[in-house]
């Protein structure tokens, strides 16, 4: 990533005050870095601190490589004279220090910028709406995941002046993390996928999880952005009529909405999409595989239709769209082996994301259907029943289940199946597996991050 964002010495009083006027007047800032491997001359250097890293061990070797400045936790430097000598910036903490240049950032544009959140889906559909978009406009992204307080100031500061429109992933695991996003990002469009069981250490349930996503509605009620509301979700589809947003679009598969979307798929479960109204009008065939892709275009077709993109700009960008399967796992991608179908969606896990998957392999055209499913990660207290759950289902809509990790296992022990069993290693997943896969199978491979469930399609493509 380029970190392009330049700061003089007049901004840098702006953003942090009293912390930096002993900076040299003509000192300028180009681009800023957390990583100092990566460093070049002229970035602002700032010191994050994490679990198993400190990033103020490395400021002695960012001012080597010519960082104009390095912002750092003042409860570390008290010393005025090293101050000044070394261009520091002392601040409270480090993390609001990089949103805060982000957000001056931020503020320097008068562009579209999209914000995306939801329970599930919220990378395929930041992926998907980015592609379209930018066959009409130049479009900043969030590349993969970053999504946090670190990557998302990180992705705004690579806004420059060739960008027309951005599309921005917010995420969150605690309360208040998504209004802290949305005050770094000041969106002017937000979505939200959808409302499901993600991240209850924190969040505890479902209320929780709705208040903590649709701050982002409430964000753009206060600062009269554009939501877009998803009415096939049964909690969002309030917002639709909600009397603080003045700005909506409703857009959905099953219900009456501004944007409709009919969904139908061939053969091979690739989702046909066909929108019909006074203005859109387009038949689009996508080579993405499943439920979740039909659900993230009806996402990116309501937002390119808000932003203007023309229909049959739109019908090429979802006909032609391919995930990325370069690192291994994948966001539901069909792979074929050796008359072996896989359904690689090894990406991550939460209980909304495995039912719309075993959804799909259930749909998936084989003679035997096999579910290989990891453990789903940050669910507290609820894991226990979530995982119970998630088994009743894919006992039901597979031949056979093969489950891993500590959840699973307590699940397993737990009811009784005759098609459900548990594996200890990735190596007993294959072992399992070798004497049931037959002619015309698909298995479906998924888990939490944590669960590196990609490593069972490794080994089984080497072993079939």
């Amino acid at each position: 990533m380029t970190y392009v964002a330049a700061f003089s010495y007049h901004d840098l009083l702006a953003i942090f005050g009293d912390a930096s006027p002993h900076l040299n007047s003509d000192i300028v800032v180009r681009g800023v870095s957390t990583d100092s491997r990566t460093l070049v001359a002229g970035n602002a250097f700032v010191a994050l601190r994490g679990e198993r890293f400190d990033g103020h061990t490395h400021i002695e070797g960012a001012l080597e490589k010519g960082a104009a400045c390095c912002i750092v936790d003042r409860i570390y430097f008290d010393n005025a004279e090293l101050l000044l000598r070394a261009s520091l910036i002392p601040v409270a903490n480090t993390l609001h220090a990089l949103g805060s240049l982000a957000h001056y950032h931020r503020k320097r544009f008068h562009i579209p910028i999209v914000a995306i959140a939801g329970s599930a889906g919220k990378t395929s559909t930041k992926e998907l709406t980015a592609a379209v978009v930018s066959a009409k406009y130049r479009t900043l992204k969030t590349e993969a995941n970053y999504n946090n307080q670190v990557g998302t100031p990180l992705t705004l500061l690579q806004l420059s002046s060739e960008h027309e429109v951005a599309i921005i992933e917010i995420g969150t695991n605690e309360p208040g993390e998504i209004e802290l996003l949305c005050a770094m990002v000041h969106p002017t469009h937000g979505l939200i996928t959808n409302i499901g069981k993600e991240h209850l250490e924190k969040l505890v349930d479902l209320d929780g999880v709705e208040r903590e996503e649709c701050t982002l509605f409430e964000y753009l009620a206060d600062h009269d952005g554009l939501a877009f509301v998803n009415v096939d979700d049964e909690r969002l589809k309030q917002y639709g009529y909600h009397q603080g947003l003045r700005r909506v679009v409703t857009f959905g598969i099953d219900h009456h909405a501004d944007l409709r979307v009919h969904v139908a798929f061939d053969e091979d479960l690739h989702p046909i999409i066909h929108v019909v109204n006074n203005t859109f009008t387009f038949r689009a065939v996508m080579r993405l595989h499943g439920i979740a892709a039909a659900l993230n275009a009806a996402c990116a077709v309501a937002v390119a239709w808000a932003l203007n993109v023309p229909a049959d700009v739109v019908q090429h960008a979802l006909s032609s769209y391919t995930s990325n399967t370069s690192h291994g796992y994948a966001r539901m991608v069909v792979q074929h082996h050796n008359g072996l179908s896989i359904l690689n969606d090894c990406y991550n896990a939460n209980p909304e994301s495995m039912s719309v998957a075993i959804e799909t392999l259930r749909r998936y055209p084989a003679q035997r259907r096999i579910a290989v499913l990891g453990d789903m990660l940050e669910l507290g207290t609820n894991a226990h029943f979530e995982h119970m759950a998630i088994l009743e289902e894919a006992a039901a809509k597979s031949d056979v289940v093969i489950t891993m990790g500590e959840h699973f296992r307590e699940a397993v022990e737990t009811m009784e199946f005759s098609n459900v069993q548990w594996c200890k290693t990735y190596v007993g997943c294959v072992e399992v597996m070798r004497d049931i896969i037959g002619a015309n199978t698909a298995v479906l491979v998924k888990g939490s991050r944590g669960l590196a469930m990609e490593r069972v399609i490794h080994l089984l493509t080497l072993d079939t």
